[in-house]
Formats: C-alpha cells, sequence, structure tokens
C-alpha cells in the first residue's frame, strides 16, 4: 500500500510541475497583497492614469475602491448607505471619462411611478459628486429589458487602434447605449402592457437620448407597430448625431418561434430596422434581407464613417437548423435605411472539422455534400472596427443551455460557452482569414452564489479581447490539458468553479497565424495561493499590454493579479 501511495505521489508531482513548466515567458503577473471583500451581485470596473475605480453596489451599502496600478495597492474606500431600500441597480456608464451610476426605485402602489436616477462619480477623489439626479419618471410599470441578446464576451474600445462599438442590451429595467466617440446616451425602457394577450397587445418603448453631461437632448415613448406575439426586440443603438435604432425580429404567424420545416424555402420570419430620428413619433422601417439566407443572429453597430453597421451570422436555406450557422454577414445603412456593402462569408468545412471527434467529422462531411455543414449555436460577441482602415474583426462563441431532469424529477440547467471563431474583413469587404479556436466551459450557479439574474449565467466562462503589438488576445480560463490541442482532439472540459488555468490565444491580425498559452494557474498563483471567482466582468485594461483582474482569495478577502504582455 505505501508503495502506491508513493507512485501516486510521484505521479502527482511529475504532473505539477509539467503544468508549471507550461507557463508562457510571453506574460508577466504580479499579485496584490490581500483586502476586504465587498459582496456585490456585479461589480464595475474602470481605469485612468495608473489608477482602478470600483463600484461594489450591494443591499444595504455601496463601496467605491480606488486602486494604484503600479503598487497594486488600495488609494482609497468609501462606504456610501443613503441609498434608497428599494433601489435596484442598472448599470454603470463611462462617457468621455465621466462616470455615472444609474439606479431605479419604485415609488409606491399609490402614486405608481418607476424612476430612474444618477449620481455623478468623481475618479480622483473616488466619491460621489453631488446629490442623486433623477433622470427619468415613468408613470406605471415597467416590463423588464426587452433585449433577447446577452452579452459574454468583453472587449476594450479604442485598444491598440481597434474599437468596440457594442450594442447589446444591459439590465433589467432600463438599457443604456453609447454612441462611438461617447457623446450620446440612449437609455430605453419598455413598459408593462395593459393588455394581457400577447396577440392583442402592443409593446410601448420610451427611448431618451442624453448628451455627455446627461442633459436630454430628446425623448419619446414608441407603440411598436406589431404585437408582441409577432416580434422580438434584438438590439438597440444610438450614433454620434443623437439618431435611436431599434432592430427586430417580425414573426409571420402568431407563433412568436423559429421554426421551418424541411420543405419551407423562406423563415417564418424577417428582420426590420426602426429608425427613430429626432425624437419624432414616426418610425422609419427597412426590411433586412440576405436574399434566401436566413439570419439567425444579428446586431448592430455604429462605424466611423457615419453609417450604422449590421452583423451577425446566417443560415442557407436548405434544410439546415436555425440557430446554427452556415457564415457571417455584414452590410451597411445609411442615414435614409438603404442597405449597402452587403457582404456574405461561408464558413468552410476544414474550419468545422477542426477540433472535433473524427466521428462528428464524418458527419460533418456527409452534411456538406448536402451543403448542410454548419457551426452549432453560433453567436457573435464582438464587432471590433480598425480605427486606421476600416477594417473588421468579429468574433462568435458557441453557446448553449441544456436543461436536465434527475431521476427525481428535478430540473436543472447547465451553461455552456464553447468554440470560438474569430474572422478579419479587409478594407475591400474580403475574407482575410477565419480562425476556430477550440474551448469547452460549463457551469451552473451554485446554491447560495452571487450572480447577475437579469442575464443568462456567466460565471467565470467566455473571454476578454485586447489588441496590442499587432496582435489579437483572447484571454480565458481553460484547462490544462488543452495547451497542445491537435487539430483532431477534442478540447477537455473546463468546469466553472474548478480551478483552471488563465490562457490566451494569440492570434496576428495580418496573417490570422494562432498560438496559445497558459499565462497561470488560478490553484497556484503564489506561495500556497489558490485565487477563485474569476469573471471576465472582473478584467479591466490599465495599458495597451497590460490588464488586471480582480479575485476572490477566501477567508473574507480579495487580490488583483496585474499581467502584462510582453
Amino acid at each position: 500500500m505505501k508503495k502506491i501511495y508513493l507512485l501516486l505521489f510521484i505521479c502527482f508531482c511529475l504532473s505539477t510541475a509539467y503544468a508549471q513548466n507550461e507557463l508562457s515567458e510571453d506574460y508577466h503577473y504580479e499579485v496584490s497583497e490581500p483586502y476586504k471583500v465587498y459582496d456585490a451581485a456585479k461589480k464595475y470596473y474602470f481605469s485612468k492614469n495608473r489608477q482602478i475605480l470600483t463600484i461594489k453596489p450591494w443591499k444595504g451599502y455601496l463601496v467605491i475602491q480606488k486602486f494604484d496600478v503600479d503598487g497594486l495597492t488600495v488609494i482609497s474606500e468609501k462606504k456610501y448607505e443613503d441609498l434608497p431600500d428599494n433601489y435596484t441597480v442598472e448599470g454603470m456608464i463611462e462617457l468621455q471619462e465621466k462616470y455615472y451610476f444609474f439606479y431605479s426605485s419604485w415609488s409606491g402602489r399609490k402614486t405608481k411611478h418607476e424612476r430612474l436616477y444618477y449620481r455623478e462619480i468623481n475618479f480622483d477623489s473616488g466619491e460621489f459628486k453631488g446629490d442623486p439626479v433623477k433622470l427619468i419618471d415613468v408613470p406605471g410599470k415597467l416590463a423588464g429589458s426587452p433585449m433577447a441578446t446577452y452579452t459574454t464576451g468583453m472587449s476594450f474600445g479604442n485598444f491598440g487602434g481597434f474599437a468596440n462599438f457594442g450594442g447589446f442590451g444591459v439590465t433589467d429595467k432600463f438599457d443604456f447605449l453609447k454612441s462611438k466617440d461617447e457623446s450620446k446616451l440612449l437609455v430605453q425602457y419598455r413598459k408593462k402592457p395593459e393588455v394581457k394577450r400577447d396577440t392583442k397587445s402592443f409593446d410601448i418603448i420610451g427611448v431618451n437620448v442624453f448628451d455627455v453631461d446627461l442633459n436630454t437632448l430628446w425623448g419619446n415613448e414608441y407603440t411598436m407597430p406589431y404585437t408582441e406575439r409577432r416580434m422580438d426586440l434584438l438590439d438597440f443603438a444610438v450614433d454620434s448625431g443623437g439618431y435611436g435604432y431599434i432592430l427586430a425580429k417580425v414573426f409571420h404567424d402568431d407563433s412568436n418561434d423559429d421554426k421551418k420545416r424541411k420543405k419551407d424555402t423562406e423563415a417564418n420570419y424577417h428582420i426590420e430596422l426602426f429608425r427613430l430620428l429626432d425624437g419624432s413619433s414616426n418610425i422609419g422601417i427597412s426590411k433586412i434581407a440576405l436574399d434566401d439566407k436566413f439570419i439567425n443572429g444579428i446586431s448592430l453597430f455604429e462605424s466611423s464613417s457615419n453609417l450604422m453597421i449590421c452583423a451577425g451570422f446566417y443560415t442557407n436555406g436548405l434544410n439546415n437548423r436555425l440557430g446554427n450557422s452556415d457564415g457571417l454577414f455584414t452590410f451597411k445603412i445609411d442615414k435614409e435605411g438603404s442597405l449597402i456593402d452587403k457582404n456574405s462569408y461561408e464558413i468552410p468545412v476544414e474550419v468545422l472539422n477542426q477540433y472535433v471527434s473524427n466521428r462528428t467529422k464524418k458527419k460533418i462531411e456527409k452534411k456538406d455534400k448536402k451543403d448542410k455543414a454548419e457551426f452549432a449555436d453560433l453567436k457573435l460577441r464582438d464587432l471590433l472596427i480598425n480605427i486606421s482602415d476600416g477594417s473588421l474583426i468579429l468574433i462568435g462563441e458557441q453557446s448553449f443551455v441544456v436543461r436536465h431532469t434527475t431521476s427525481k424529477g428535478r430540473v436543472y440547467y447547465t451553461f455552456h460557452n464553447n468554440d470560438m471563431l474569430i474572422s478579419k474583413i479587409d478594407t475591400s469587404g474580403e475574407l482575410a482569414w477565419m480562425k476556430k479556436l477550440p474551448k469547452r466551459q460549463s457551469g451552473a450557479p451554485k446554491l447560495g452564489q452571487v450572480y447577475d439574474t437579469s442575464k443568462t449565467y456567466q460565471g467565470g466562462m467566455s473571454y476578454s479581447h485586447f489588441f496590442t503589438n499587432g496582435n489579437h488576445y483572447l484571454v480565458y480560463l481553460d484547462n490544462v490539458k488543452n495547451i497542445d490541442l491537435k487539430l483532431n482532439e477534442v478540447p477537455a472540459r473546463h468546469s466553472d468553479g474548478h480551478g483552471g488555468y488563465l490562457t490566451a490565444y494569440k492570434i496576428d491580425d495580418v496573417t490570422g497565424n494562432v498560438s496559445k498559452d497558459n499565462i497561470f494557474d488560478t490553484r497556484n498563483v503564489g506561495d500556497k495561493l489558490e485565487v477563485h471567482q474569476f469573471s471576465n466582468n472582473r478584467v479591466v485594461k490599465t495599458d495597451e499590454n497590460e490588464f488586471v483582474i480582480e479575485f476572490y482569495k477566501k477567508k473574507k478577502e480579495d487580490v488583483l493579479i496585474k499581467v502584462k504582455i510582453n
């Protein structure tokens, strides 16, 4: 028996030594001294002048902390306990180095008003600036966010010449969207319908646009042109001129469900763009179509040429399952709502066949003969525009939810974030390169775990994007077994909340060449130090080649880890 224990111990030591030797020399990291933890369902992080500002709102308090990036030390800490008892956190927004914390508050049964407030934060002092300001007052109840999309991937705007102009929804009752230059803020909400039957009721969407100082530019409430059952709101955006935009999926029947039979050559829905100009009560409508292709995922972005860009994934109209993707598309929309520069790019079967089992590969090749090979459960996470030449980077990620039933009938769900697809469209509209990046992540909220219930569970899954030194970096937690994965091998699964290696894919922007490195082991980042509760929401860029992550180390303490990309 002793010999068996000795053998197991030797194997463990060898495997640990092997794993540690795999850490890349292209990255350097430092760990701060521990400091007091503050719970929060979601924490917000900003960086300026080698300092980090973090806001941590919880039930009875809100804490504003400041950190020095160079020394990884706490500069200041301010705790506020004067927020309303019934307040709901709505989000944090940075507009041209102005920092606003938003919360909503219900007035009560007698008056029945939903109010949105903000408090400005002085970055330098790490304190609230002035008293709360009521920004929007809506009679009646709000129905919560109408957004059908959610954000998991995280990218950092204006990073090394690329900008991410996201239009994805945020949380709960109000959604906040910035223009590309951060000069305009659009706040939207959906009123709770008076008619309960969604085949008879029409959504009323409130849209308010503000300048950088949160002065009102215009506001209006719009009754949607289709019933709730016949329409899903997909995305909102605002441009630098203060015009508002809504993307909607319009169904041709009352199913409110993507469906297609084998013989169908058309989907039972189409996409429309609603243009909200200068607060007018009229809605300009443009129908969006891609010939014989089914749009199964679409998002809206503002370009640097005063045009709106639509991008997403499509499925061929041939028997392919809606929700899977045959390729990606991009097109632009001018101020009049006309579609220009429409392009689509098929995902090659050679890309689909990477990092799958031989059995799956044979199935894909068989489907390809019938033009039915596809990338399953692919969602667009980021669109990045090269400010210097207008080329595009699109990043998609497999994302899906699995429903499980135990032998005793209990139902639970697991959330999955798997392979990524990164593609570059050059200035002439041609596909420069397309790369599949293998990844397997799964998880579920644990009993009593604090997380943002307003969107699909993310935990420590998905990725953060950086661009520096002419390379794109996708940083995420991975299983160490995947470091030398071959093209015909399936990635080992990383289970969220059970350790993992902070890992980075490095993609050359010109050639698309890919390499992969381990940065550190979360179970051994220092002298017997293990860190927990990784989230891409806790990653903050502090320099062109540097980022900082806040971790929980247990014993009611947090630490900061600073990573430099050499």
